[in-house]
């Protein structure tokens, strides 16, 4: 079991309303973990990066590239299938992000920079259609980055 000690958080999850008054389903997070800018982003746009419950994963980071989350067990198959919108190295990707084909595609934009103990990952994602997949997303990343985390304290990137 990985500690929410493991990393700082320093985020919300955002439900707004627009001017036109529809609501705006979104999560904003930002985490600080002990590592260099460097080798978080390296970790995140590697297929060797493969965090619980995914099985494999398959990355190509550059715009039009794919990002694959694939999970296969004798119990579940499912996968993540995405799109490169934009990749600046060691500060920014954005990506595409839809799961087992659901018609549910969003957005994932994640900026990294320095904090004084090692860097911020700031994420941002949009274009949810329903509140039962944001708050799904939202335990998601906090269970994404521990595992991140433990990750790069057990294996060189």
């Amino acid at each position: 079991m990985i500690s929410m000690k493991s990393f700082g958080l320093i985020g919300a999850l955002v439900l707004s309303l627009s001017m036109f008054g529809e609501a705006v389903m979104q999560i904003e997070k930002v985490y600080e973990l002990p590592f260099p800018v460097d080798r978080v982003y390296r970790a995140w746009v590697s297929s060797n990066t493969v965090i619980a419950p995914a099985t494999a994963m398959d990355i190509d980071p550059r715009v039009g590239g794919h990002y694959r989350l694939i999970m296969e067990t004798p119990e579940f198959s499912g996968r993540n299938e995405g799109v490169f919108l934009l990749v600046e190295d060691r500060e920014h990707v954005r990506y595409t992000w839809e799961w087992n084909g659901d018609g549910e595609v969003t957005e994932i934009d994640v900026r990294f920079s320095d904090s004084n103990t090692g860097s911020l990952v700031s994420i941002q994602h949009t274009g949810f259609q329903k509140q039962e997949s944001v708050e799904n997303h939202a335990s998601g990343w906090d269970s994404y980055i521990a595992g991140l985390t433990e990750f790069l304290r057990n294996h060189p990137v």
